[in-house]
């Protein structure tokens, strides 16, 4: 069974890879109105349960609309997959259609300063991973998936253009510390809930949400600096627009509270901005405080 997962993976990302940007994008947006119509499928349920919560005061209709623009969005990163892990890495940087803010990333390098990227789930992560890789060598940390062959599949991909991929367990962490204490450039995706012990709750969208640590301690004990960085889907299947901003420098407090709380107002701020083309299928809020009722 665990072969014949692989298999059949590694086939659809080669059939979709095979397809003009557009194509596998509207590829995506068909199976977002199968997810939409079917109620009981676990994006809808999770999107709109997300949705409900954090933007209480939109009408049902508007939250409909954004529930709908969502799932559109959500399929359309997996139809992606192909496009930014297989074509040649300047067929992809050709989609970058324009970058905005990048001189923020470019005058801490110049500094000679250690720089961490804030990379939330929005728009297509893989897109400004290539991008930065190809300008930064930057490391990116992330979860081991369990299939060995799927973990060989996203380092050799992720690895093209001489960036870095860190495991989120101990050794991984020791070697993004290395990176910045190097002046290097690593970047974390911020807004997964963290294993039990290794976070906080802070609120996010007005409610509690158990956010990782880790970013924080690293800001603190290397004075980095931290920047957000997203990669923005066009209209039209044009491509992606890539956008970096600055991060409120509460984010290197040692108040763990208060680098929290930068933290979250970072993300809410760029989802805010872009709310259809964040990831809302995912279980955020799945761990609650002991005096709050579960969201799923």
């Amino acid at each position: 069974m665990r072969y014949f997962k692989v298999i059949l993976g590694l086939f659809v990302l080669v059939c979709i890879a095979l397809l003009p940007l557009t194509v596998s994008q509207s590829l995506g947006r068909c199976l977002a109105k199968v997810m939409y119509w079917r109620k009981s499928s676990r994006g809808y349920r999770v999107s709109k349960l997300n949705i409900d919560s954090c933007f209480p005061d939109l009408s049902v209709e508007q939250r409909e609309q954004l529930l709908k623009s969502s799932l559109e969005h959500t399929a359309m990163s997996y139809a992606e997959m192909g496009m930014s892990w297989l074509w040649p890495t300047s067929w992809s940087l050709a989609k970058v259609t324009s970058v905005k803010g990048e001189e923020l990333l470019a005058a801490a390098v110049a500094e000679g300063r250690g720089v961490l990227i804030i990379a939330p789930h929005i728009g297509n992560w893989e897109v400004l991973n290539l991008f930065a890789s190809n300008r930064y060598a930057i490391t990116v940390l992330y979860k081991q998936p369990k299939l060995q062959f799927f973990d060989w599949l996203i380092n050799t991909m992720r690895k093209r253009l001489g960036g870095d991929m860190a495991p989120a367990n101990a050794a991984g962490v020791k070697k993004l510390i290395k990176k910045l204490r190097s002046n290097g450039v690593i970047a974390i995706l911020p807004d997964q809930e963290p294993a039990a012990g290794s976070g906080e709750f802070c609120s996010f969208f007005g409610r509690p949400a158990y956010t990782m640590t880790l970013l924080s301690q690293l800001a603190r004990k290397t004075n980095c600096k931290v920047i957000s960085g997203i990669a923005l889907r066009e209209k039209g299947g044009k491509g992606f627009a890539i956008e970096f901003s600055d991060v409120d420098d509460q984010i290197n407090s040692p108040d763990i509270s208060a680098s929290l709380a930068a933290l979250n107002n970072c993300i809410e701020g760029v989802v805010a901005a872009n709310p259809e083309q964040y990831q809302w299928e995912y279980k955020r809020f799945k761990k609650t405080p002991l005096d709050h009722r579960g969201l799923y």
